[in-house]
């Protein structure tokens, strides 16, 4: 996971729940703006998603509630809170994971945002690909399924060969596409070339 800097809301987005102040997330006025949202959303994260960091476009991802908007019987004021959307895969290649696999499970108190600026700080990332960190969060979003584990490790044996600046030119933070699994690649330059 790394940090989603939300930008200010988009324009025709602030102009819809203006016209439409009722309005859901489920509501029939809202449907048909549901993919332009996701575009917003995607490249804001810069093509990656909130959760595994895993490449995403409009095909591939979903628009997601860090709240849910239905829990039991509570139904979320915040479906069209801008502060509440981001982009998920639909769980990496087949697995069940991000936000299909949190679905409407989640506490507050306990997950770990990707919109907490310290949210890089919580997970660390070993060569075998395992994640380690918050386990409510990485449980609740399977962070640890094999094929993430797979993919992570496929580019911790990339980087270790090389040296800091040969990592930052391939891997780039400063792009409006990040290179799928920037997550680890952050990591790994923080701890063993940042001091």
């Amino acid at each position: 996971m790394i940090y989603i800097d939300k930008h200010q809301e988009p324009e025709w987005f602030v102009e819809f729940k203006k016209k439409y102040p009722k309005a859901t997330y489920d509501s029939k006025e809202f449907k048909p703006y549901i993919p332009r949202l996701n575009e917003e959303l995607i490249k804001e994260q810069k093509y990656i998603c909130a959760y595994c960091c895993c490449e995403i476009n409009t095909k591939k991802s979903h628009n997601e509630h860090i709240e849910p908007r239905h829990s039991g019987t509570y139904v979320s004021k915040r479906s069209l809170d801008y502060s509440n959307l981001v982009a998920s895969c639909y769980g990496f290649q087949g697995e069940m994971t991000c936000g299909p696999k949190k679905d409407n499970n989640y506490d507050e108190k306990k997950f770990v945002s990707p919109l907490n600026p310290a949210c890089e700080d919580i997970f660390s990332y070993f060569p075998n690909g395992v994640l380690d960190g918050d386990v409510y969060t990485t449980e609740l979003l399977n962070l640890n399924s094999h094929r993430l584990k797979q993919a992570r490790e496929a580019i911790y044996r990339t980087i270790q060969e090389l040296d800091e600046e040969l990592i930052r030119c391939i891997y780039p933070d400063d792009v409006e596409k990040l290179s799928p699994f920037i997550n680890v690649v952050k990591w790994y330059i923080k701890q063993n070339f940042e001091n």
